[in-house]
């Protein structure tokens, strides 16, 4: 049984259509932009944006800093005015969001079985947003009230996944070695790249996503097959 466990939130333990939710909410930002601040081409320079925050970097600055960087540079929009819009927007319109997500069956019990075994919990979600709207889709997800010893987004990480350093961060700041942590997650790049460093791996693939890079995975399955595996019994249904 590992002593850290890395867990995936959108298509691991929340069910996510991101295809409809990141467009939503980046309109939805863009539709609080003042009106002598131009917002056309936002949704798409924002999505340049995140890009860049997946992409190796030297790690000097958190991954906020890069995304607002990145936006002002290329398209102008002045970092506080972006940062005060992002917050604006979480504060007073982001449940619109809540009809993408929906929770994942037995993710929950399963989280509460990992706790009770003594394992410390890291919801390793892609830092690419602020807390809120991670925090909004763990309540969506059911998930709220979790108590994980550590969550990412993009205040506390200066890398994403499937950077190296994501993982490495996350494996110091625990003192844990690699080999006695376990990544769970169901993109075969972004949470499968944790096998480099020597961190077992489980993909989750009741909602897979299957990039054009498969890093192997130790093992595969649903939540429920992942339980018998740690704990040898009936699982978690």
């Amino acid at each position: 049984m590992p002593d850290l466990m890395l867990v995936d939130l959108d298509g691991t333990l929340v069910d996510v259509d991101m295809q409809r939710f990141i467009p939503a909410w980046l309109a939805g930002i863009a539709r609080l932009l003042p009106e002598d601040v131009r917002a056309d081409g936002f949704a798409s320079r924002a999505r340049q944006a995140i890009r860049t925050l997946l992409q190796e970097n030297d790690g000097d600055w958190p991954n906020s800093r890069r995304f607002f960087h990145a936006m002002a540079e290329k398209g102008g929009w002045e970092a506080g005015l972006l940062a005060a819009v992002i917050h604006r927007y979480c504060r007073d319109a982001m449940d619109e969001l809540a009809q993408f997500v929906r929770p994942v069956p037995g993710a929950r019990a399963f989280l509460e079985r990992a706790i009770r075994s003594g394992i410390k919990l890291v919801l390793a979600t892609n830092p690419v947003f602020p807390l809120q709207v991670i925090w909004a889709r763990m309540d969506w997800g059911g998930l709220a009230d979790i108590p994980f010893d550590l969550v990412t987004h993009w205040d506390n990480c200066r890398h994403c996944k499937p950077c190296a350093g994501y993982f490495s961060d996350i494996l110091r700041q625990f003192e844990v070695p690699a080999s006695r942590a376990l990544m769970v997650g169901n993109d075969t790049e972004h949470d499968m790249a944790a096998g480099r460093l020597g961190i077992k791996t489980f993909l989750a693939d009741t909602h897979l996503v299957a990039r054009q890079v498969h890093w192997p995975a130790h093992a595969r399955g649903s939540l429920d097959h992942l339980a018998r595996l740690l704990w040898g019994d009936d699982g978690i249904s």
